[in-house]
């Protein structure tokens, strides 16, 4: 057998120095780093150190004083007499603005109420106006529907030497028709003259009395003594040809207008018929 020595050559010890080189590179790295927290824990030991030494000279050096550091800034030292003045100082400021702001919040609560009152005042006033206009409106149709009843009264009305006469549109009975009359400050028509007669019978009015109508003329009280609707006896009369005659024994006791005569046209009727009729007024001086 052949034995061969084993002699190491160039290339080979180069490739195991590459090999350890990089181990050897982290070692270094470490110690660096290493190095550098040591250095930084001594450097926050000493400036502990250094704050503590500062606070016990402060208080050295400032005895019955309060020593504060703010934000790191230089140590300030307060003797419990300039704690007080500055304490002071700061209540009375903040007693002053608590004060503006009271005064403020007086002022406005006091400008709110005049405000409210104010708003009230004008509600009211609103109201009362509203309500005066419903007042004058009801007032005014009140006053529309009077007119238009007078203008409807009016179309009936006719002026005849000093009375005038209202011709009515319906019908009723002799009592009925009277109190239509009254209620309207008249009464059922008196004749005391032909003039008077012929004008209510030839139809000289607006319109064209051709309808059996009641005059203010009755015996009601006492059988055959006719008498006007103010009490007077009847004098001039202008009864038709055979009237009155309680026709077939009827009780007739109230005096109509016939408009097929002329002149002569007065007849008694019952009082319980259905005649229109005629009011008269005297006119106003």
């Amino acid at each position: 057998m052949q034995h061969r020595s084993f002699v190491p050559t160039a290339t080979s010890v180069s490739a195991t120095s590459e090999r350890k080189n990089p181990f050897r590179a982290a070692a270094v790295f470490l110690v660096l780093l290493c190095l550098l927290l040591l250095a930084a824990i001594i450097t926050l030991a000493v400036l502990s150190e250094f704050s503590q030494f500062s606070l016990v000279i402060a208080i050295i050096y400032c005895p019955n004083q309060s020593c504060q550091m703010i934000n790191h800034e230089p140590l300030t030292c307060w003797s419990p007499a300039m704690a007080a003045v500055q304490l002071q100082e700061d209540n009375t400021n903040l007693t002053k603005e608590k004060k503006k702001l009271q005064t403020s919040f007086s002022n406005l609560t006091e400008e709110r109420n005049q405000l409210q009152t104010s708003y009230n005042n004008l509600t009211e006033e609103r109201n009362q106006l509203q309500t005066s206009y419903n007042n004058l409106t009801e007032e005014r149709n009140q006053l529309q529907t009077k007119k238009l009843q007078l203008q409807a009264e009016i179309k009936g009305l006719e002026e005849f030497s000093s009375s005038c006469y209202f011709i009515s549109s319906e019908s009723k009975n002799w009592d009925e028709s009277r109190q239509d009359c009254l209620r309207r400050g008249a009464d059922l028509v008196i004749i005391n003259s032909r003039e008077e007669q012929v004008r209510h019978g030839l139809g000289e009015f607006r319109w064209q009395l051709k309808k059996l109508t009641w005059i203010g003329l009755t015996d009601s009280e006492t059988e055959g003594i006719w008498k006007w609707v103010d009490g007077t006896p009847l004098t001039t009369s202008y009864w038709g040809p055979g009237e009155p005659n309680s026709d077939g024994g009827k009780n007739e006791d109230c005096g109509e207008i016939r408009f097929h005569d002329r002149r002569n046209r007065w007849n008694d009727e019952s009082c319980g018929s259905s005649n229109f009729w005629i009011c008269e007024k005297p006119s106003d001086p």
